[in-house]
């Protein structure tokens, strides 16, 4: 059986995870960051609990993706509600876990050719 690494075009390798620091694409960061298919954008002086859906509602662009994924750090926190509920209205699903676990589900998803967006505090 020949068994061969299908990479999707696009999208992010997140190489590394530890408590302070994210490698995506080769670049190390140490503060939380968003990843869009616009890029990589840095999230400072912001914690999970800080974010409502307006922060989210500035960022969706079309096309949409089809979840949104946030790595809240070494514990999964729960977002408001009201976040959940304006994603949703616009068909935008929304996870909230561990970065670790966060990490591990981007790279899943990205793996299937779904669109995927990832705000992460390392």
């Amino acid at each position: 059986m020949l068994i061969e690494e299908n990479r999707q075009s696009g999208g992010y390798n997140i190489t590394a995870h530890s408590s302070g620091h994210l490698e995506v694409n080769g670049h190390v960061y140490t503060e939380a960051v968003i990843l869009t298919e616009n890029g990589v954008q840095i999230l400072e002086n912001r914690q999970p609990a800080d974010l409502t859906e307006n922060d989210f509602l500035n960022h969706v662009s079309t096309p949409l993706p089809e979840v949104v994924i946030v790595g809240t750090g070494e514990k999964q926190l729960f977002l408001h509600p009201k976040i959940n509920a304006a994603l949703a209205a616009k068909g935008v699903g929304l996870e909230s876990m561990s970065t670790a676990a966060a990490c591990r589900t981007i790279m899943i998803l990205q793996s299937e050719g779904r669109r995927v967006w990832a705000w992460l505090w390392p």
